[in-house]
This record gives structure tokens, C-alpha cells and sequence, in this order.
């Protein structure tokens, strides 16, 4: 039985000529085949390639299937193709050049050191019995028609013969299978960004849904996309592993961000060749250097407001940053996208060296908007929904729901967890007391590491601040804290990261950009515990929202 990739067709698959194939191929061709159903890949040179079918041996080489069902008919006079009478793309043509195209990707891989394969194509009339050649450059050895289907190891066996030539390898080496399979159907699994989790849960792996690996596989074809998900549905984990897979294809790519810690956080955790991760405000500074404006520039900054400083004159001066050095990247992946103005994303897409047709990806959550009061795209591009929460606790989820925004709301897939905490006070004497109490139960009665947990405050600098002691802990904004200290953030700062414990802090009605942002935001940074300490005065709705959802 041949290895099938996927192990089951897809049920979008609606050619019944393909559905025959991928089951004749299953059970007819033995294991030493691997057999690849609708794959697609980019180029960074050419139009991207895409095959209805891929065959692969390690002794043979490579086949690729273009299928047609139906009644076949060529109208030499017109050089036209049709099946049922409906109009074709030259089937031929369209197996011919992906085959080039497939050769051009491979021989663009990192990993691909083989200095020759076996590659053909082919074309596959499964309805239709050909009993000559039909044309010069199709000769009845290349088609797989109804007759063939019936001992169809026997006409792949044929097909390969007729491309095969003396100079070829004698076999593929496995690591240039591996190389092909991974390209064409890769397989993964993903860790949270945070190392340190609670010891009862360290040694679970962090798997994507079947929602979200679905549509990896499917941006494997697609240039350009607006991802838009929940908090906790994984979307910079989506967005990591994206710019791995187009690194590991060749392609220089740039992952932005809002957030300088998210930004920090990343680098730190994950070194990808190929990939540069900067988040906005520190890329344009960079590239201000490199192209040595920084005088002009600072002329600039000293005649506006901070606010003008980043929203217009950043992206003017990333642009004029370009057009001195040149474009750089291949492929540009933006998340916290809704904390991106247009602007902003049209001077980025200057560092592309195609800006009409480079990749570009956006990863956004609406409720997370903190920084911009609308989100437009520059351009239009595909949108994909992510449903599902696979960070928080059920409960958690729970709690946060409450303050989503959303005609649709998302589903957790987590475990249960337990009820959030909610504690009101009424001066600041009463906040800090159950601050401190919270850290004392955590720290010393639970037995809790000191980076198991992050203080969060909906405020920059309001009542509990950075170099205050509580108990045996003085709280510091340093990742990672010493033995002695309890990391502290602001919301603003710790959107996009995620910790096993939150305690939000100072959750009042003057919240920026307003309580229900906030509280959406920090509750959701929490992954198996959240403990909210809120303003006694909040308004009534806000109030009700977190005593129904705090168990």
C-alpha cells in the first residue's frame, strides 16, 4: 500500500477523477511510493507551482500528474483542449511546467544537495481509453487512462522508464525523500512561547488544532492572507511557524510586531536562519542607521509631538530608509496587525523586493486593539478565522468571553482549569493587601516558582509599580526576575506574551484604552490561573461581567 500524503483525501476534493486515483494509488502501488495529492508551493522567481498528484521512489525519481476527467477531446485547429465539451487549460503544458517549477523549488531548498533526479510528467484521462499516441509531445506512454488503471504499478513503472536516462541516480538518499516530504506535507508540533509551566502540565506539548494545521497546510499556496483569531487561538504561534516553513524554502523573512517585549521574547526563544523579528518602532530606527538619516530624522522628531512622530514620519522615514538601501525580504509577516495603520503597512511592504506580488500575512484580533482606533488594509487579501482557544483554561475562557467583541464567539479546547479569582477593593491599602496576599499563597503556601507568575497592571505607572516590595518579593519589569523578584508589566507591554499565572492589578474605569479592552487583554494572558484584583467602582456592567464569570 503506498504512503499517502494526506493519509486521508480531503473531503474539498470534489474531481471524481482524483478520488479514483488517490484510492487506486493507495492500494495498488506498494510502500516504497510515496504519492502526494494537490500540493501547492511559491517561488520567489517564477509563477508558484502546484500538481495534482506527485509520485515519488526512491529509485525511480519523481512524477508529475496532472488529472482531466471526463470525455477528452483536442481541437488541433484552434489548439484547444475540453472534457465534456467545457474548455481546458492545456493539460500538457500545465504538468510540464509545474514539473520545472517543482525542480526550481527543490534545487532553491537548503536542504537539497542532490545534483540530479529523475523528474517527469505525465497527464492521467481516467475516463477515457487511449489506444495511440495523441500528440507529439504526449505519446500514449505518459497518459494513465481507464485501461491503466487496472495495474496501475505497471504504467507508473512505464512512466518512469520513458524519462529515465543513463546519467540518473541509482537511488534518491533518504535525505532527499525526507526533503520532498517535508516540502510537499510536512508534519510539526509547537511549544508555548513560555518555558516554565506548572509542574503538573510541563511535560504536555502544545499541539495546534486540527483547524489551525489545516490551514498551514493550506497558506502553503497562498502569498497573501489576513489570519484574524481570539486571544489564545495561537495566531503568533501560527505566524512562528509560518516564516519557518518560508525560511526553510529559501525566502528571507521579516516577522513584525507591535510589541517590543513580544518582540524580545521571540528572539530570545526562537532563532529561525532566515527569519528577522523586529517589532515597528525599533525596525525604523535600524534602518534610519543603516541608510544614516538619523540627523534628519531627529531635525524631524524635535518639530512634532510623539504621537505625529510614530504615525506619520516612522513610515515616511522607513521608506526613504529603502529607497537608499534597497529592499530586503521575501516575505512579510505582521502579527498584533490591528495595532497596524495603514500607513504603517504600506511602508513596510517597501521592504519587499516584489511589493506587488511578495508575501505578506497578518495575524490580528480586533479586541486586542489598544493602539489604533480602526484597522483598514491596504490592500485586499483573503481572511481566515481561527474559532478556537487552545491557550486558556476553559474557565479562563469563560471568564474572558465576556468581554469579546465578536458576531462569533470562539470555543476552548483546554482543560477545565479552575475559576478564576476576582477580588474588589476600595484604596489602594486594600489592593496591595490582596496583592500580597495572593503572592504569599502562590509563593510560599503552593510551593510556586517566582516565574511561574507575572503581575499585570491595567496602568503604565498607577498603585502597584515596579520596585515595590511585597513580602519577600520586590517587583521588577527584568525578564527573567532574580530569585528574589516578582516580574511586573503593564497590559500594553505584556500583549502578545502569555504566563501560566496573571494577577491583573488596577483593573479601573480609567483603564486605557477603556476597562473592557484591558480587562480582555490581561485576563487573557493567563493560561492556568487568573487572579483579577478590580476597582470596587467599576461600572455595573464590567462589575456583573467578572462576578458571573469568576466561578
Amino acid at each position: 500500500m503506498a504512503q499517502m500524503f494526506p493519509k486521508r483525501i480531503s473531503p474539498h476534493t470534489q474531481s471524481k477523477a482524483e478520488q479514483r486515483l488517490y484510492q487506486a494509488f493507495k492500494e495498488q502501488l506498494p510502500d516504497s511510493f510515496l504519492v502526494f495529492h494537490s500540493v501547492h508551493w511559491l517561488s520567489r522567481t517564477s509563477r508558484d507551482g502546484e500538481a495534482d498528484f506527485i509520485i515519488v521512489h526512491p529509485s525511480y525519481g519523481a512524477l508529475i500528474l496532472e488529472v482531466k476527467g471526463g470525455a477528452i477531446r483536442y481541437d488541433g485547429e484552434l489548439g484547444q483542449w475540453f472534457s465534456n465539451d467545457i474548455p481546458i487549460k492545456d493539460p500538457v503544458l500545465q504538468a510540464q511546467e509545474n514539473k520545472f517549477r517543482f525542480l526550481e523549488k527543490l534545487k532553491g531548498l537548503p536542504s537539497w544537495n542532490v545534483p540530479w533526479i529523475t523528474l517527469g510528467h505525465a497527464v492521467a484521462f481516467p475516463d477515457v481509453q487511449v489506444d495511440h499516441d495523441l500528440l507529439p509531445a504526449l505519446p500514449k506512454e505518459l497518459v494513465l487512462d481507464a485501461l491503466a488503471i487496472q495495474d496501475l504499478y505497471k504504467w507508473v513503472c512505464q512512466a518512469f522508464a520513458y524519462w529515465q536516462s543513463q546519467d540518473s541516480l541509482k537511488e534518491l538518499p533518504s535525505t532527499a525523500l525526507e526533503t520532498i516530504r517535508h516540502l510537499l506535507s510536512p508534519s510539526w508540533e509547537l511549544r508555548p512561547l513560555l518555558k516554565n509551566i506548572l509542574k503538573r502540565e510541563e511535560e504536555e506539548i502544545f499541539r495546534l488544532t486540527e483547524e489551525q494545521f489545516s490551514l498551514l497546510d493550506f497558506l502553503q499556496g497562498q502569498r497573501r492572507a489576513l489570519i484574524v483569531g481570539c486571544a489564545g487561538s495561537g495566531k503568533t504561534m501560527l505566524a512562528l511557524e509560518r516564516a519557518r516553513r518560508l525560511a526553510s524554502e529559501g525566502f528571507q523573512v521579516l516577522l513584525t510586531c507591535f510589541n517590543r517585549s513580544l518582540a524580545e521574547r521571540l528572539r530570545e526563544q526562537v532563532q529561525i536562519p532566515g527569519v528577522e523579528i523586529q517589532n515597528f518602532h525599533r525596525l525604523v530606527p535600524a534602518w534610519v542607521q543603516e541608510a544614516k538619516l538619523q540627523e534628519e530624522l531627529a531635525h524631524r522628531a524635535a518639530q512634532v509631538d510623539e504621537d505625529f512622530l510614530f504615525a506619520e514620519v516612522f513610515p515616511e522615514f522607513l521608506v526613504k530608509a529603502v529607497d537608499i538601501i534597497g529592499p530586503r525580504y521575501d516575505a512579510l509577516i505582521v502579527d498584533e496587525g490591528q495595532d497596524f495603520s495603514e500607513v504603517w503597512l504600506l511602508a513596510l511592504s517597501t521592504l519587499l523586493k516584489d511589493p506587488d506580488r511578495g508575501i505578506i500575512y497578518i495575524f490580528k484580533d480586533d479586541n486586542q486593539n489598544l493602539f489604533q482606533p480602526t484597522f483598514e488594509l491596504p490592500w485586499e487579501m483573503p481572511s481566515y478565522f481561527l474559532s478556537r482557544n487552545c491557550r486558556n483554561t476553559r474557565q479562563i475562557h469563560r471568564a474572558v468571553i465576556r468581554f469579546y467583541r465578536s458576531s462569533t464567539l470562539p470555543r476552548a479546547i483546554g482543560p477545565e482549569g479552575r475559576p478564576p479569582e476576582v477580588r474588589f477593593y476600595s484604596n489602594p491599602q486594600e489592593l496591595k493587601h490582596h496583592l500580597r496576599n495572593s503572592l504569599h499563597r502562590l509563593l510560599q503556601e503552593e510551593k510556586l516558582s517566582n516565574t511561574d507568575l507575572v503581575v499585570l497592571s491595567a496602568h503604565k505607572r498607577g498603585i502597584i509599580q515596579p520596585g515595590q516590595r511585597f513580602g519577600n518579593y520586590t517587583l521588577t519589569e527584568k525578564w527573567p526576575p532574580a530569585p528574589n523578584e516578582i516580574f511586573w508589566s503593564s497590559v500594553q507591554s505584556f500583549k502578545g506574551l502569555e504566563s501560566p499565572i496573571v494577577i491583573l492589578v488596577e483593573l479601573d474605569a480609567t483603564a486605557y484604552p477603556n476597562p473592557e479592552t484591558v480587562a480582555y487583554v490581561g485576563m487573557s494572558r493567563a493560561r492556568n490561573h487568573l487572579i483579577v484584583l478590580a476597582d470596587q467602582a467599576l461600572p455595573a456592567p464590567i462589575h456583573k461581567n467578572l462576578i458571573e464569570k469568576s466561578g
